[in-house]
């Protein structure tokens, strides 16, 4: 049917159209999407009934739109209350996907709610892959952090150990900072059983600074940080709370065993060791580098993994990562300080993961997510709630300042990106207009 027929078609079945915005905006909601991301496919998917007005709200827990003409007696308004949340990029991905169709004319109302109501409880990876990945990121990111290749094996076994101990308190503790909480607890005894007392391990601080990652809320924050900068400061604002409450949920769960044990064996040396890759390490792109971006490769496919993202786009996301910790690490080696790394390593993120959004019509958040994983700052986070909780309030300050300003830097690189490629892709279609 041609444009008409297929704007008379949902006009006519505009309360089914409801259903599926409605449908479409929960899914997305209910599993991390950002509210501006939400808010413009449900009115997207409300259009096509050629009504005068159209609008939707998305909080963290509700969502509601509103469907009038003046034809109609009175207006159409739902209200979906979210309750259950989720942080899953398939489930979002793919109402993107349905919705995507259904504008464009290529299913018909009974099609795209058979197929939203397919997606729900569908899940890619079993419980064994996804512990696996707790072992994979722990390793690969111990090795990122300057830990030795024992320090390695010692993380893949704390790995193990957490990714069952959360997949276990998943299934009975509904809240989501109890759990991080208590899987951060058993982070911090297995690593101190294998490195005090079973010495495989042989330098805690990066054991412990890649073990945690798993835990991080990178998601929360991803998205924390790009509905603030389109200005959806409720939804923003609520969901940096969330992220901030589940990251000092896991930074106090060790921090605590580790200052317990103190207090009965003695301080703790928590200190990154020197780097033990030192082949060519006078050469411009040195080997290390190359090192290191293979395992942000492997880690950021893992880490997506984890949060149930489409087969289709691991090896994209893991591109993301990859260039990411890439660009960080070049510079960092020749420029002193972490602001312009961090800034440079987040903006290359941005833009890439722009671009393969665009290449394979799927939500930026997508790519976005792993790709800016390698840089959220999980390990400054626990180390100034170490320091904080044993009172040592210059050293836990300095690691919050540091902590602040990476997470900054981070937004900042975000929203230049953002209001530089706004400004270029408006220019192209007025450009295309005239």
């Amino acid at each position: 049917m041609n444009q008409q027929e297929r704007m008379a078609y949902c006009a006519a079945n505009y309360r089914q159209v409801c259903k599926i915005a409605l449908k479409a905006g929960e899914i997305m909601a209910a599993h991390g999407a950002e509210a501006y991301r939400i808010e413009d496919t449900v009115c997207r998917l409300l259009k096509t009934t050629g009504f005068s007005y159209a609008e939707a709200h998305v909080s963290v827990t509700g969502l509601f739109i509103t469907l009038s003409d003046p034809f109609l007696d009175r207006e159409v308004t739902l209200v979906k209350r979210i309750s259950n949340r989720v942080n899953d990029l398939s489930q979002i991905s793919q109402a993107n996907e349905i919705s995507r169709r259904f504008v464009s004319g290529e299913l018909s109302i009974e099609e795209a709610i058979q197929e939203l109501d397919a997606l729900e409880g569908k899940q890619y990876y079993s419980p064994p892959i996804i512990i696996l990945s707790f072992v994979i990121i722990s390793s690969l990111f111990t090795f990122m952090f300057g830990g030795y290749p024992m320090d390695a094996v010692c993380s893949a076994i704390v790995g193990l150990v957490v990714g069952i101990a959360y997949h276990l308190l998943g299934k009975i503790i509904p809240l989501g900072f109890v759990r991080d909480f208590l899987a951060s607890v058993v982070l911090g005894i297995v690593s101190l059983v294998f490195v005090i007392f079973i010495p495989i391990g042989q330098h805690l601080q990066p054991i412990i600074s890649g073990s945690i990652m798993p835990l991080v809320p990178g998601m929360m924050l991803t998205v924390a940080i790009r509905d603030l900068l389109h200005g959806d400061y409720m939804s923003g604002v609520s969901r940096a709370i969330e992220a901030t409450i589940c990251a000092v949920s896991i930074a106090a769960g060790v921090s605590i065993v580790f200052r317990l044990f103190e207090r009965s064996y003695g301080l703790l040396l928590l200190e990154t060791p020197p780097t033990w890759f030192t082949w060519g390490q006078n050469w411009w792109i040195t080997p290390e580098m190359i090192f290191q971006a293979a395992c942000s490769f492997f880690s950021t496919i893992t880490f997506v993994i984890l949060f149930n993202a489409e087969p289709r786009h691991l090896v994209y996301c893991g591109l993301v990562g990859s260039a990411t910790w890439f660009v960080y690490y070049f510079v960092i080696k020749y420029v002193p300080g972490i602001a312009l790394s961090n800034f440079l390593a987040a903006f290359t993120a941005s833009i890439i993961s722009l671009q393969m959004a665009r290449k394979l019509k799927a939500p930026v958040t997508v790519f976005f997510t792993g790709g800016i994983f390698c840089m959220v700052p999980g390990a400054g986070i626990y180390q100034t709630m170490y320091y904080l909780l044993g009172r040592e309030l210059s050293i836990g300050a300095n690691r919050l300042l540091n902590t602040l300003e990476v997470a900054a830097l981070i937004a900042i690189a975000i929203a230049v990106h953002t209001a530089f490629s706004t400004y270029w892709y408006k220019r192209r279609a007025q450009k295309k207009a005239r």
